[in-house]
């Protein structure tokens, strides 16, 4: 039989891939990571190429896994406006991962990733909330309420006995709109504030995954104990930084560029040197402890792991060829 390249559309994804795996599939690979030989990751992180005046920006993620053989290339392009400011989360955006069999070098499969992205952003920082925040927690507060918020809230909703959720955004008929679906969805009260104020203030989990530019979450809003997962560009103040007990990252410094916002903490002198040490797999594996005690304030910055991406595109096109789902492309 000839080979064949399984193309997964959105509507594909979508059938087969919900929250529960998406953390499943998580927590493995940062349990794979545990072997730092079984990953090779491209090196920068992200390789970009923009041109403002037409507003367009191409970004390509790129890794490959040894156990089992599998690589990957993570490929979006999205608007940025003149400040080079833009999400790539717009449903006309374009967003691709393309596996390989590094065996033979052919393709395997191109899934659409507008679903699967906004699910393994947020089951990351999900997957260490489950080992550092406090096993308690019942007041989630979530900052943005585009596809990030969504999954954030979902992924919460099926670790914790989440009792009463805040969310907050930059529109108010976007958060009032969220807090009602939600609330339905969940069975659980989900209330839409009007400030950052309110949505941090006696959140015992607080989750951001927004585009801002401009920092937006004040220590003094934070109680003792909480846990903040940061998935967007510049969301924490650098006195929360410097303030927290512990801060954990998903990305290797000691090969990766440090993301803008944490490089500017660093230079500002509020991430001390020998800080940036703490990695999510080193937790989820045993190899480091997870919270300590129930005042600990621990802070979780994510870039995102593209093995992640690429072991839910290969879960997803192993369903494809077992459940016959997909467009089988001529190769």
């Amino acid at each position: 039989m000839a080979h064949e390249v399984v193309f997964l559309s959105d509507n594909d994804v979508r059938k087969m891939l919900d929250m529960p795996a998406a953390l499943a599939i998580a927590e493995q690979d940062f349990r794979r990571q545990a072997d730092p030989a079984n990953m090779i990751y491209g090196v920068p992180l992200a390789y970009e190429t923009e041109d403002r005046q037409l507003g367009f920006r191409w970004r390509l993620k790129t890794a490959i896994m040894r156990d089992p053989p599998l690589a990957g290339s993570r490929i979006t392009g999205f608007k940025v406006d003149s400040a080079g400011a833009g999400g790539g989360g717009e449903r006309n955006s374009t967003r691709y991962m393309v596996l390989s069999d590094p065996a033979t070098a052919s393709p395997l499969a191109i899934v659409d990733e507008h679903t699967t992205f906004s699910m393994r952003t947020s089951a990351g920082v999900c997957v260490a909330a489950k080992y550092l925040a406090r096993p308690d927690s019942k007041v989630a507060g979530i900052v943005g309420v585009g596809n990030i918020g969504q999954t954030s809230l979902l992924g919460l909703n099926e670790l914790f006995r989440l009792e009463r959720v805040k969310v907050m955004s930059a529109r108010p008929e976007s958060r009032r709109k969220f807090a009602s679906e939600m609330s339905a969805a969940l069975g659980i009260p989900v209330q839409a504030v009007d400030s950052y104020e309110d949505v941090c203030r006696d959140a015992d989990i607080v989750m951001a995954g927004t585009p801002s530019r401009a920092p937006f979450i004040e220590r003094r809003w934070l109680k003792d104990g909480v846990f903040v997962g940061l998935m967007g560009q510049n969301e924490a103040a650098p006195e929360v930084f410097a303030a927290c007990d512990r801060l954990l990252i998903d990305y290797d410094p000691a090969t990766q560029k440090h993301p803008a916002h944490v490089q500017r903490a660093i230079d500002a002198g509020a991430i001390g040197a020998g800080r940036l040490t703490d990695q999510i797999w080193q937790v989820v594996s045993g190899h480091k402890p997870g919270r300590r005690s129930d005042g600990e304030m621990i802070v979780v910055v994510s870039v995102g792991v593209t093995t992640q991406d690429i072991a839910i595109a290969y879960q997803l096109y192993l369903w494809a060829k077992a459940k016959g789902f997909g467009l089988r492309l001529p190769f």
